[in-house]
């Protein structure tokens, strides 16, 4: 097994999340095992109006019983979902895992604000601490050039925490008017190490190419018609094992400055010594 799986597009965050259901080993133990993936960092940037599908995962390596789930709530102040949870299953040979999934409209600037969810078992209700968001709205949210390859994330086992995540995708300009991109910018909770690029490669982005350019202070200009590629690489933050990232790219048109949106990129820890990740993750008590 490699240290990380790269997940090259994100089209549909509920497609991606039941990809994640997988293990590594054999798994043994009691079957009632249900532990929920927790310490999130979300940090997004969006436009106004936009919204970001939030998710938490239910696992049980053991897959022999189905667990007594009659619904969540996510409470959080920075990220207010605009439906109920929307609940996906996906099974393996090794493990079976329930993707709690919420639309979240993005509420405002945000620095570190709890995010918690609310487990509606048959057994009764229970809490946990999902992780912390850091949020923020645009102000001049701008659609100039065309995403034709988007962040997609990566998922890996404990081993992959301690290297670079990447977050690449590219810009396609399909306008007559060049423009320059300045760099990219975060809601918070983490930093981009180094953040590179390429024009006009026919290579999907991907990884950290040895010859990317590196981006100045000054930015590049993406001329007419043209492509460019853009990489860039960030150290797992203190105290999470996830990470659901969206941020804006700063761009420059005909003297005008502008944010263009740029997302989702999900970062998870969801293989485990012996398929088991309640080493990990806090476990539900489904019998009490």
């Amino acid at each position: 097994m490699t240290r990380s799986s790269r997940l090259v597009t994100f089209t549909s965050l509920a497609a991606l999340v039941t990809g994640l259901a997988t293990g590594c080993g054999h798994a043994s133990g009691p079957t009632d095992r249900w532990t929920i993936f927790n310490k999130w960092l979300y940090s997004v940037v969006t436009g106004p109006g936009q919204t970001v599908t939030i998710q938490a995962n239910i696992t049980n390596p053991y897959r022999k019983e189905r667990l007594p789930l009659q619904g969540a709530e996510l409470h959080a102040n920075a990220l207010q979902p605009i439906a109920p949870v929307h609940i996906q299953t996906s099974e393996s040979q090794v493990v079976f895992q329930y993707a709690l999934l919420w639309n979240a409209r993005v509420a405002g600037t945000y620095q570190g604000d709890p995010v918690r969810v609310t487990v509606h078992l048959a057994t009764g209700n229970q809490s946990f601490a999902l992780g912390k968001a850091y949020t923020r709205v645009v102000e001049h949210p701008v659609s100039w050039l065309a995403l034709p390859y988007l962040p997609g994330g990566e998922a890996g086992q404990p081993d992959y925490l301690t290297g670079p995540h990447d977050f690449g995708f590219r810009f396609a300009n399909h306008s007559n008017v060049p423009v320059r991109f300045m760099g990219l910018e975060t809601a918070g909770g983490f930093q981009f190490s180094k953040v590179g690029y390429m024009m006009n490669s026919k290579d999907v982005p991907g990884g950290y190419p040895k010859d990317a350019r590196p981006l100045r202070s000054a930015g590049v200009v993406i001329p007419p018609h043209a492509t460019c590629n853009v990489y860039a690489e960030f150290k797992q933050p203190s105290g999470y094992l996830n990470e659901l990232i969206q941020v804006a790219a700063v761009l420059e048109r005909g003297g005008v400055r502008g944010e263009e949106i740029v997302g989702t990129g999900m970062y998870t820890l969801n293989y485990f010594l012996n398929a088991d990740p309640s080493a990990y993750y806090p476990a539900l008590n489904v019998t009490s």
